[in-house]
């Protein structure tokens, strides 16, 4: 009996034969390497410390693909009893991960990393006392590369002592990520865009939140653009005063169009805001203070050593401030009414501002204001704020054509006067002020001034022998140019009340200057 003759196999056959075996040994590898990957993971779960607990809904990864898509993902740290920040991700994508370079080099390397529905609860508590994250194994690669991370649906709140002192919308997408193994500590980062729709924040000791709306950094145009910033008191303006049992200035303002040029946004990081220009289109500002309660004890800082002492550093070429209302408002320490004094259309810059200073830096910050004085006339003025300590501030500027009887409301209740008439054409001053006192004068004209003294402050009835006095004897009804100007130079000689605030300092240097003018002027109130 004869064999039948075996037919040999075609090349194409051969291929087909191969490339099933090779599916079948992938399939099956694929089967086999995700049943590794799920076993992996679970096992670097269970080995996390007691205090950092992590689970998930579902895993899926793709060796095929380089991908790994985790849904459910929810972090619990609670270092201390009845406290805990929480992270939850609806759905968490890796891709582009490159298996065969991480099990060779040990090198991480991702194309993406997204996150999506993404809630943040952060516990005050922790963050305040910066509670660490616990040690754990280290991770199986010696670097991380990422090519780019993106959060989106980002939720954060902070949940401080019963209430909410932190909220935020956005999202966050960083580029370009270099991560150095552990030990050694080494972080880079290609860009950064961060964008909060909306966030509110509670500032601390002050008894105000910050309200904002659309924030945007990007590092790879160097900007920050704002919206609108709000702040408001956190309860009634007057209770503020009462609870801190002393006088406190209560701001409750509102700001639009912010924006920073030319940002080094990854200085932030550092504490440091290193910029080209700050510009605010605009402002509308309401400062109060309850004088019926007593001063906070202790020396004020002057603004130099304030701008000194902040934790971050700036380093500004020019910040300018856009059309801006300003009233501040005050209730006297005798009187039942308040009284207000607004600035109207203000504007100003100030260049540079820095407040550390290094070689060849300027020696003053200089700033330049104009605005109206309750609606009526011009104010301009220049102050030079001292870059060194031991140097004095200079300040200089003018008042033209202000009708003093629109000062009625701030004179009537606050000092006691009512101004029946008068235009002040102008009112130059220059003086120099240091931790001391402040030295200079005040040069003025006026015409038509009339001014009565009231009987009591807040009051309408004028107190007739008082005033017959200001009008005959210590204020004279005009001071025009025909007048030498020593009849019109007023001298500032003024000691500083440490324990006052720069802007009564400023003021009363100012009002000084004005009463020394009169040959009488001591016997003014004030």
């Amino acid at each position: 009996m004869n064999k039948q003759a075996s037919i040999p196999k075609r090349p194409g056959q051969r291929i087909l034969i191969a490339i099933g075996i090779l599916v079948v040994i992938l399939v099956a590898g694929y089967f086999v390497a995700n049943s590794i990957i799920h076993k992996k993971v679970d096992e670097a779960l269970q080995a996390l410390p007691p205090s950092l607990k992590v689970t998930y809904t579902s895993l899926h990864p793709s060796l095929l693909r380089g991908a790994l898509v985790i849904d459910g993902l929810e972090v619990h740290f609670a270092p201390e009893e009845g406290h805990a920040h929480d992270l939850s991700v609806k759905t968490l994508t890796i891709g582009g991960i490159r298996f065969l370079e991480l099990l060779k080099d040990h090198r991480l390397h991702v194309r993406n990393i997204d996150m999506d529905g993404v809630t943040a609860h952060l516990d005050g508590y922790l963050l305040k006392k910066n509670q660490p994250m616990p040690e754990m194994q280290a991770p199986p690669f010696n670097e991380a590369l990422i090519g780019r991370i993106k959060v989106t649906g980002l939720n954060v709140t902070e949940q401080g002592h019963e209430k909410k002192s932190f909220s935020m919308e956005g999202s966050l997408e960083v580029d370009s990520v270099a991560l150095a193994g552990p030990g050694k500590g080494r972080l880079s980062i290609g860009g950064l865009r961060f964008v909060a729709e909306k966030a509110s924040y509670v500032i601390p000791d002050v008894d105000e939140v910050a309200h904002l709306v659309h924030l945007e950094i990007d590092s790879r145009k160097s900007l920050l653009r704002l919206d609108t910033l709000r702040i408001r008191p956190t309860m009634d303006r007057e209770a503020i005063g009462r609870a801190k049992g002393h006088q406190v200035d209560v701001f409750t303002s509102m700001s639009h169009g912010i924006s920073i040029d030319k940002l080094d946004v990854m200085a932030l990081m550092q504490h440091r805001l290193t910029a080209d220009r700050i510009e605010i289109g605009g402002n509308d500002v309401h400062v109060f203070r309850d004088r019926r309660l007593p001063l906070p004890s202790g020396e004020k800082a002057m603004p130099a050593d304030g701008l000194r002492t902040m934790s971050i550093t700036l380093r500004v070429r020019t910040m300018k401030l856009g059309p801006t209302f300003f009233e501040y408002e005050e209730f006297p320490k005798k009187g039942d009414k308040t009284g207000a004094m607004k600035i109207y259309h203000l504007t100003g810059t100030i260049a540079p501002l820095i407040n550390k200073p290094v070689e060849g830096d300027p020696a003053y910050i200089k700033m330049t204001t104009e605005g109206s004085l309750m609606n009526s006339g011009s104010v301009t003025a220049t102050t030079m704020l001292p870059l060194h300590k031991g140097d004095p501030y200079k300040v200089e500027g003018a008042f033209h054509d202000l009708d003093v009887t629109k000062l009625n409301d701030p004179a009537e209740n606050l000092g006691g006067l009512h101004l029946e008439s008068g235009m002040l054409n102008s009112l130059q001053f220059w003086f120099e002020m240091n931790d001391e006192k402040a030295t200079g004068h005040i040069l003025g004209e006026y015409h038509d001034l009339v001014v009565d003294k009231l009987k009591e402050t807040g009051g309408s009835k004028i107190d007739k022998t008082k005033s017959f006095a200001l009008k005959k004897f210590i204020i004279p009804k005009d001071k025009d140019k025909s007048l030498p100007e020593s009849k019109r130079t007023g001298k500032v000689d003024y000691k500083r009340d440490k324990e006052r605030e720069f802007s009564y300092y400023l003021l009363h240097s100012l009002l000084v200057g004005v009463k020394s003018s009169f040959s009488l002027g001591f016997l003014l109130p004030g």
